[in-house]
């Protein structure tokens, strides 16, 4: 099924910068329109199948003699990790996290705490479960997850999105430093580039101060409600959701790309926005529907995650073990 991407119309969000035309746009009752995205799309994966999974790895013969969907779903955490790195979205140390849902459970997996995204592998991811207890990996017992191995601020951020939006089967959080920086304007993200416009008004902004209460939890389902798929936090980077890895990946990509554009071309401009050409919104808006409704490219990242995964096993072998 297609995810669905609520677009504001008359949104006010980014008016400051964007003008008479935004407050426009802006005077009329705020209503939501569902859209789809890429419903009608063929899905590359089905002709040019890349597996994460070693053929000799099915049949539950995987290192750590877990059930096959688990396994499945670690390699994918592992891959997800590992394309972050190689696409400048995991170098910053180890502190990001990248949650992806082990499906038909109410559990998903982390990267542990201190191994770099480019180190992990599928046996090194970690499983929890909602209530914030670690899933030993071989007899399936629990206890509460501690911040020797689990990065503790990211697993609320589990619980607060999957179990608000239930299609959510993937979270990536990350630092990359464009997003900082127009984490930490004013205007937000402004309809700059392609990329940008890839999300239009789907990208939420949470005023994060560094400091973490049972409010932000509240944030981000009020954040990502209405089918948003990313947030931009105030001076600290993004979260980006899909249905599955690769739509995580699409989202947090093109974010990355819009911000990058951002402050490339808020630079030129010496940060004058009278310098900018800012695209009317309501073109916008019809734009945006056009994209995601169109039979020709795919928004969701389905097309571009058998040549990720071929990429994997050029630059980042051993994910998958």
């Amino acid at each position: 099924a297609a995810s669905a991407s609520g677009v504001a119309v008359g949104e006010a969000g980014n008016c400051s910068a964007m003008g008479k035309a935004c407050e426009a746009a802006a005077s009329a009752d705020i209503a939501f329109e569902v859209i789809p995205v890429s419903p009608n799309t063929p899905d590359r994966r089905k002709i040019d199948p890349a597996p994460t999974v070693r053929p000799e790895h099915t049949g539950g013969r995987n290192p750590l003699g877990v059930a096959d969907e688990e396994w499945q779903a670690r390699t994918e955490a592992a891959a997800l990790h590992r394309a972050l790195f190689l696409h400048g979205m995991g170098s910053d140390l180890a502190a990001q996290c990248v949650i992806h849902r082990i499906p038909g459970r109410e559990e998903y997996l982390v990267g542990e705490w201190g191994i770099y995204f480019e180190e992990q592998t599928a046996s090194s991811v970690l499983r929890y479960d909602f209530e914030g207890n670690i899933i030993n990996g071989t007899d399936g017992t629990r206890r509460p997850a501690t911040p020797d191995r689990s990065n503790m601020g990211c697993l609320p951020i589990a619980s607060a999105i999957m179990e608000h939006r239930p299609e959510v089967q993937t979270i990536i959080h990350a630092h990359p430093i464009s997003v900082m920086a127009v984490g930490g304007l004013k205007q937000g993200l402004l309809p700059l580039s392609q990329a940008a416009f890839f999300l239009y008004d789907q990208v939420s902004r949470e005023e994060y101060d560094f400091t973490y209460e049972s409010s932000f939890e509240d944030s981000l389902r009020k954040g990502f409600s209405n089918g948003k798929r990313a947030m931009l936090l105030n001076h600290h980077g993004m979260y980006a959701v899909g249905r599955d890895a690769a739509e995580a990946f699409f989202v947090a990509k093109h974010l990355t790309q819009a911000c990058d554009v951002q402050v490339k071309t808020l630079a030129m401009a010496g940060g004058n926005l009278d310098n900018v050409i800012l695209p009317d919104p309501g073109m916008l808006r019809r734009q945006y529907k056009e994209m995601m409704l169109s039979p020709d490219y795919a928004y969701d990242g389905s097309r571009e995650w058998p040549g990720l995964v071929r990429q994997l096993e050029r630059e980042a072998k051993g994910y998958n073990l």
